[in-house]
């Protein structure tokens, strides 16, 4: 049971790494001058999908530890980073969805759109990290 939450998440996380790359395309044709594409759609429908993603396995792994200890939040730097992921999670999906459903020439929305999700893409990062730790010391062991 304690193998489902980190297998879905590494896999959302890799999916994010593309959506991340689908972006840095638009940012390079729109601030860089560099003639790309930019997948819109793709990067709309997989920006959701992981964020969808990251939501479900954050129940999910929330609900795991509840029936294997008992308690949700024991592992205190894990289940912070999640706590910080979770309104930029929010940010990132109001955001992407503003922009999709209303396509127009914008400067805010998108640069807080991009910076948010880097920063959540960060603390993705982190929490593979501090789920290494968790992984290795107690499912392995």
């Amino acid at each position: 049971m304690l193998w489902i939450h980190p297998i879905l998440q590494i896999v959302v996380t890799v999916a994010a790494f593309y959506v991340f790359y689908l972006g840095l395309q638009r940012f390079r044709s729109a601030h860089l001058g560099h003639k790309t594409v930019f997948l819109w759609k793709r990067h709309a429908i997989m920006g959701r999908l992981v964020i969808l993603g990251w939501i479900i396995g954050l129940l999910l792994g929330m609900m795991v530890v509840n029936a294997e200890f008992g308690m949700t939040g024991i592992f205190a730097d894990h289940f912070h980073g999640s706590m910080i992921m979770t309104p930029l999670m929010l940010i990132g999906f109001i955001t992407g969805a503003a922009m999709d459903r209303h396509r127009k020439k914008r400067t805010a929305l998108p640069l807080v759109h991009a910076l948010n999700n880097v920063a959540l893409l960060g603390t993705a990062l982190y929490q593979v990290y501090t789920g290494w730790f968790i992984f290795s010391n107690i499912v392995l062991a």
